[in-house]
C-alpha cells in the first residue's frame, strides 16, 4: 500500500491552523485566497491523516467569527498524529488477525464434521484414478491441506530427484508448521545418497518421525485414517495413483503401516549416508535383481520399459566390471546395498 502524500494546499492550511487556534472554513478561504471546495478538500485529508482533530459544530470562537454550523478544527502535533495513526493501524491488524483465527477455527470445526463423512460415506470405499505427476502432486498438496491430525506415508521405489524431494518437503513443512503428525517409512537407499540423507534429516529436525525399512510392500499415503492415496491397480505406469475414501480400506492400511513401522529402525540408528558411485536407479535395480524378479515385474516396478530397463542393467553391469546377474548380486552384497 502506498504513504498517503499531502498536498500543497493541505500544507498551507496546516500551518494556516497551526497558527491561529479559531480558524475557520471562511477565515482560512480569506487568508489563503482559495475557494471553500479546496479548502474542505485540504481539511479533510488532514483530518484524514489526524493532522486536524473536529471541534464541535456551532460554537463560538475568541473572535466570534464562527457561524453555528461551520466546519472547523484544531492542528495537533505531527509526532502526535503519527503515533494515533500507527496504534489505528496495530489495531486493525489485531482485528483482522482475530478475524482470521476465527475464520480458522470455523473451517476446522466444519472439516472435523464433514470431512469424515465425505470420505466414509456408506460402506463400501470410494475410489479416483489420478493420472500424470502434476495431478498427483496436486492430489498430495490437497491431501496435506485437509491433514488435521496424522499423515502416515511409506516411501518405496528409487530415490527421487532432489527437486522432487524438496517439493514433498515443503507439503511437509506446511503440515508439521499446523501440528499435524506426520510418519513417514523409507527404504536403506535414501540413506546411500546425500540428496537422500539430508531430506530425511531435514523432515526429522522439522518435527517428523522417520524410519528406514529394508523392504516395503507399496506406496501410499494415508491422511487422518479416512483418506489414502495408493497405486494404481493394474498399471505399468508410475504415473498413475489411486484416491481411496472410506474406513473400511484405510484401516486395512494403517495396519499395514503399523506393522511396517514396527519393523523399521529409527534414523538416527541407520548408518551415516555414503556414496556408492551408483545411481539411485541402478541401486534400486541391484535389489530387485536379488529377489529374482523377471525384466518385465521389474520394469513394471520401475516405471521403465524393458527395452530401458536392459539398457540400464547393461550399464550397471559395465560399471561394476561383471557378466551376470548373480555377479552383480555378489556385488551388491559386498556394497552393502541389500542390508
Amino acid at each position: 500500500m502506498s504513504a498517503p502524500t499531502i498536498g500543497p494546499q493541505a500544507l498551507r492550511l496546516f500551518a494556516y491552523a497551526s497558527a491561529r487556534g479559531d480558524w475557520t472554513v471562511r477565515s482560512a478561504c480569506e487568508q489563503l485566497a482559495t475557494s471553500v471546495e479546496e479548502v474542505e478538500q485540504a481539511r479533510r485529508q488532514l483530518l484524514g491523516l489526524g493532522l486536524l482533530v473536529e471541534t464541535p459544530r456551532g460554537t463560538g470562537t475568541a473572535d466570534g467569527t464562527e457561524t453555528a454550523g461551520e466546519h472547523t478544527a484544531r492542528a495537533t502535533a505531527p509526532e502526535a498524529a503519527l503515533l494515533r495513526l500507527l496504534t489505528a493501524e496495530e489495531e486493525a491488524a489485531a482485528e483482522l488477525t482475530e478475524q482470521i483465527r476465527r475464520t480458522r477455527e470455523r473451517i476446522g470445526a466444519v472439516r472435523e464434521v464433514f470431512l469424515p463423512l465425505h470420505t466414509a460415506r456408506g460402506t463400501g470405499p470410494g475410489a479416483e484414478v489420478v493420472t500424470g505427476r502434476a495431478n498427483i502432486a496436486r492430489v498430495l498438496g490437497d491431501l496435506a491441506d485437509v491433514a488435521t491430525s496424522e499423515i502416515l506415508s511409506t516411501h518405496p521405489g528409487a530415490v527421487l530427484p532432489p527437486a522432487a524431494l524438496a517439493e514433498g518437503l515443503e507439503r511437509d513443512l506446511r503440515v508439521l508448521g499446523r501440528g499435524v503428525s506426520v510418519r513417514s517409512i523409507h527404504l536403506r537407499p535414501m540413506t546411500r545418497i546425500t540428496h537422500g540423507t539430508t531430506h530425511l534429516q531435514r523432515l526429522r529436525d522439522a518435527g517428523a518421525q522417520v524410519r528406514i525399512a529394508s523392504i516395503l510392500p507399496f506406496r501410499f499415503v494415508l491422511v487422518d485414517r479416512v483418506q489414502a492415496l495408493v497405486p494404481a491397480p493394474q498399471s505399468d505406469s508410475g504415473d498413475a495413483m489411486t484416491v481411496l475414501r472410506g474406513e473400511a480400506v484405510t484401516a486395512l492400511l494403517v495396519k499395514v503401516f503399523e506393522m511396517c513401522w514396527a519393523s523399521a529402525a529409527p534414523l538416527e540408528t541407520t548408518p551415516s549416508g555414503r556414496e556408492t558411485g551408483l545411481s539411485a536407479q541402478q541401486q534400486w535395480v541391484l535389489r530387485l535383481m536379488s529377489t529374482g524378479r523377471k525384466d518385465e515385474a521389474i520394469a513394471r516396478e520401475l516405471g521403465l520399459s524393458v527395452r530401458t530397463l536392459r539398457r540400464v542393467m547393461a550399464d550397471l553391469m559395465t560399471r561394476l566390471g561383471v557378466d551376470s546377474r548373480f555377479q552383480a548380486g555378489v556385488a551388491a552384497v559386498k556394497m552393502g546395498l541389500l542390508d
